[in-house]
This record gives structure tokens, C-alpha cells and sequence, in this order.
């Protein structure tokens, strides 16, 4: 009797976005207060230790977004900017996260008890899962 073939038991890969985004930070969800300690404690931790989001922003993308932040310095007086990598198993969330139309609720950060507002991702290299 010929044997059964094989089942690859590989992962499909992911697709993967690197480049710079902005965010303010604010001390409510009504943000009118500039967040000036979260924002500055935000990039202390980023350059310092990195921050890996198992589900980023699944608010947004739904599961599976994969966010690595390994960059931060503030730009201005409310604002922060970050270097990214970015990576999902499902293209249409990198196609939806590199869309600069793509609007961001307000989310809140525990951490730093601060209240974010994303601008859109800059994607200034994309990859896929080959």
C-alpha cells in the first residue's frame, strides 16, 4: 500500500511593514491636556527596553497584529515618533496599517496612564512571507 504524502507542518509566514509613526499623548480621553510625563516615560521605556505588542491595536486590525517598537524620540512639544516593525499573517491588516486614511481611536496606555492618538504609519518597507 503507497504511502500517504507528507502534510508540512511549516507556518505560513508573515508580512511584515517597518518605518516611523506619530502619536500624541494626553492625560484624558478628551485630549486637551498634553500627556508630557506618559509621553516622555513611553520613549524612555521604548529606547531602553523595547516594547514587543503581541495584538496590536486589535481594535483597529483585529487579532494577530504583531507591533515591534524599538525606537522613540519626541518631535515636539505633543508628539512622539517611533520606529516600527510590524508583522501579520494576514495581508489585508499590513495593507490597512500602511493606508495613511486609516483612522485610530483614541486607546488608553496603563502603563503610563496616558491617552493615545496614532497618526497614520508611515511604511517605508514592506515585505512578504517568501
Amino acid at each position: 500500500m503507497p504511502k500517504s504524502p507528507r502534510r508540512s507542518t511549516c507556518r505560513r509566514g508573515a508580512w511584515t511593514a517597518s518605518g516611523t509613526h506619530t502619536a500624541r499623548g494626553y492625560t484624558t480621553e478628551a485630549a486637551e491636556t498634553i500627556g508630557v510625563e506618559g509621553m516622555k516615560a513611553d520613549c524612555d521605556n521604548i529606547n531602553l527596553n523595547k516594547k514587543l505588542a503581541a495584538d496590536f491595536r486589535s481594535d483597529v486590525f483585529g487579532p494577530g497584529v504583531k507591533g515591534f517598537f524599538y525606537k522613540c524620540r519626541r518631535v515636539s512639544p505633543d508628539t512622539n515618533k517611533y520606529w516600527f516593525t510590524i508583522s501579520s499573517a494576514d495581508h489585508a491588516q499590513i495593507d490597512k496599517l500602511c493606508d495613511p486614511h486609516t483612522r485610530y481611536p483614541v486607546v488608553h496606555d496603563e502603563q503610563h496612564d496616558t491617552y493615545w492618538i496614532d497618526e497614520p504609519f508611515t511604511c517605508t518597507r514592506r515585505a512578504d512571507p517568501s
